[in-house]
């Protein structure tokens, strides 16, 4: 289920990080924050901080960070949505309810993801191969390492329709391919 636009910047603003926190973890005023043991990991001195402010809390010890969805997520073993419900029932906000429209837009826009990410395969792919070699050498004698090409996921993009023709050979349709880009 998708949510609109504003309704969890609303939750998030509606309700407060330190009560959300506050129900599992014993907090104590520091300052502008709050500080206790972190629930995620065994310590024995508090390295656990809330920031009202911020709304957001973050432990020092084990760098566990987030906001008062992922907290309620991760304190109580909840999908997000679960953890959504939750916090609203607790704010007296009603959750949305998705519209057919809203469905079908998600969908599309997965769609449109999953086309995208086979055009990067694509390009990622012929840097490797022998139509690649020069671009490939290009970013090896600009000082970029392999893994440095990987995690950008840098790619070689041949003239003409390559991209297109292999996208259509795999079964997407012109329409995606153009909402893409």
């Amino acid at each position: 289920m998708t949510l609109p636009r504003g309704f969890l910047d609303e939750l998030r603003a509606r309700v407060s990080i330190v009560d959300v926190v506050a129900r599992k973890v014993k907090l104590t005023r520091r300052g502008r924050e709050h500080i206790g043991l972190c629930p995620f990991h065994s310590e024995k001195t508090p390295s656990f901080t809330v920031s009202a402010d911020k709304g957001f809390y973050h432990c020092f010890g084990c760098g566990a960070h987030g906001d008062a969805v992922s907290f309620e997520m991760r304190a109580n073993g909840l999908s997000f949505m679960e953890a959504v419900e939750r916090l609203a029932a607790s704010a007296g906000m009603a959750v949305p309810e998705s519209t057919p429209e809203e469905a079908a837009r998600s969908r599309r826009a997965a769609t449109v993801l999953e086309a995208l990410e086979a055009a990067a395969r694509f390009y990622e792919q012929r840097l490797r191969l022998p139509e690649g070699t020069k671009a490939l050498s290009y970013a090896r004698g600009r000082g970029l390492a392999e893994d440095t090409i990987a995690r950008f996921r840098l790619g070689y993009a041949p003239p003409g329709n390559a991209l297109r023709a292999a996208l259509m050979r795999d079964g997407w349709d012109q329409g995606t391919l153009a909402e893409g880009g």
